[in-house]
């Protein structure tokens, strides 16, 4: 252990860092307690109670030559699984210096920057049983790769990088070998006048490519965002028969009617290469009650082409507390 102790020092001091730095550990956690009355053909509209809790834990240091640096862990319990405990993070690093942020490890590139539109909770989106059969998205996003946000004057820049997608935070780069692609997306955020928009690009060597924007705006003393999405996806995606073209269109409005109580509005509208086209509508009432505790009402409506028929319309309450 004394060996593995000054190596390690002399590893540190030979890339600037000093055993001096200031270091912290912090811990944070969240609970979700909803129930859930689920719609589609496939369920009969059961009716869910929903329970999870999750606790993180962050790790940061500044070297002497002011480069911040922090990774994190998770242990959590799924408010949607049965016994659905894991372990997750630790598998990026990230470093801060100046007004850039870069994470290494494993990445997620931005492949639907533009599809917006959904607004409720987790709970009700991930258990309301409610699907779409119109494809959207790249079949692998995510993988091992670094990650920069800079700021560009008053614009912000992010450029990811995933050069291997079979691996998350050890693999070989830019491997040969079948599945392990990579990937790149671009994007600017800029505000223009009263206005903030956010423009972006992505590829992938799968052949699947991505172009998106969303501009927001304050309306009516709320913030409206409207957005737009073309995928060009490949037939072995899950949802799709056929290569060609996913559009997606969508919007947000986000209003408070007092210091603690916010309603939020969401639309999106897709429609695939295979002619199979969904709208879906949501609405979120939220309010806040002190102590990070939030106690919401949440209601999905999906019709169109769907999964197994599971159109319909799904609602939601429960709380969500951050500690």
């Amino acid at each position: 252990m004394k060996k593995l102790i000054i190596a390690l020092s002399a590893i540190a001091a030979a890339v600037g860092f000093t055993t001096s730095a200031q270091a912290d550990i912090s811990v944070a956690g969240s609970s979700n307690v909803a129930y859930v009355s689920t719609s589609g053909a496939d369920t009969n509209g059961d009716e869910e109670l929903m329970v999870g809790n999750t606790v993180d834990f962050t790790m940061s240091t500044t070297t002497s030559g002011g480069i911040g640096i922090s990774a994190g862990l998770s242990l959590s319990q799924d408010y949607d699984a049965n016994d659905g405990d894991a372990v997750d993070g630790g598998n990026a690093v990230t470093f801060t210096t100046g007004g850039a942020t870069i994470v290494v490890g494993d990445v997620e590139i931005s492949d639907t920057i533009g599809a917006i539109g959904g607004v409720v909770n987790g709970p009700l989106d991930d258990g309301s049983d409610l699907s779409s059969s119109a494809a959207s998205g790249f079949t692998d996003d995510d993988g091992l790769g670094a990650e920069l946000t800079t700021a560009m004057g008053a614009a912000s820049l992010n450029i990811s990088y995933v050069s291997n997608d079979g691996a998350d935070n050890y693999g070989i780069v830019n491997s040969s070998a079948s599945g392990a692609d990579s990937a790149m997306s671009a994007s600017i955020t800029m505000p223009m006048g009263a206005y903030s928009f956010t423009i972006g690009v992505a590829d992938s060597d799968t052949g699947e490519s991505s172009s998106g924007v969303t501009a927001s705006g304050t309306l009516g003393g709320g913030t409206a965002t409207i957005g737009y999405s073309n995928q060009t996806l490949l037939a072995s995606h899950a949802s799709l028969t056929a290569a060609g073209d996913s559009d997606v269109y969508g919007a947000t409005y986000v209003m408070s009617m007092d210091a603690d109580t916010t309603i939020s509005i969401g639309y999106q509208n897709k429609k695939d290469a295979d002619s199979e086209s969904s709208t879906q509508t949501d609405l979120s009432i939220e309010r806040a009650m002190g102590g990070g505790a939030t106690v919401y009402l949440d209601i999905r409506n999906l019709s169109g082409d769907t999964a197994s028929n599971a159109d319909g319309t799904a609602i939601a309450f429960g709380t969500s507390v951050a500690f």
